[in-house]
């Protein structure tokens, strides 16, 4: 009697190959949906503060009101114990700029990590009037709008965020927040 083992061995690897590959497309599915969804909501190009961003961020800080200042930035330390993005002002560079990387059918590790990042970045990266997050001399800031800017400074107990807002004469900001975190 003739044994074929070599051909049921072909089978069964064949049988093993479709079945792993079977199992991860409904996965890939879900990912790519996911990335492409984040790509159109919120991707930033990391843009140098030159002369002319400069001088907007100073008129910024001499003439808005601050709304809110968090020293030691929560949403960043959050998103950092999460994804392990840096606290720092290139970790938010990093995590706004951050573009994910495609479907692996081979490390779940990385397609796991991507897509913490990229949930986070769907929940907490704002939305900006020119898709830049400018960064340069300890500083980075995001124009959310045409009356309001995100700004991240190092401080002495860590990342600061500060949210600026353009205030219309004779008009009063609601529920500002104060340095503390405290309202007035």
């Amino acid at each position: 009697m003739k044994v074929k083992t070599p051909k049921l061995w072909m089978g069964i690897a064949l049988f093993l190959t479709l079945g792993f590959f079977g199992l991860q497309i409904p996965l890939k599915q879900k990912y790519d949906g996911l990335m492409n969804k984040v790509r159109a909501a919120s991707q930033f190009i990391a843009h140098p503060i030159d002369a002319e961003a400069l001088s907007f961020l100073e008129s910024v800080k001499r003439s808005w009101t601050v709304h809110s200042h968090e020293s030691p930035d929560p949403i960043i330390a959050e998103i950092h114990s999460v994804t392990g993005i840096q606290n720092t002002l290139d970790g938010v560079v990093e995590f706004y700029t951050h573009d994910p990387l495609p479907y692996s059918f081979f490390d779940l590790n990385r397609n796991t990590k991507e897509s913490l990042v990229t949930s986070a970045k769907a929940l907490a990266s704002p939305t900006s009037i020119d898709g830049r997050i400018y960064h340069g001399n300890g500083t980075c800031f995001v124009k959310i709008t045409e009356t309001v800017v995100e700004v991240f400074n190092d401080s002495e107990v860590g990342l600061a965020r500060t949210l600026y807002v353009k205030v219309k004469a004779g008009e009063k900001l609601t529920k500002p927040v104060t340095a503390s975190g405290g309202q007035n």
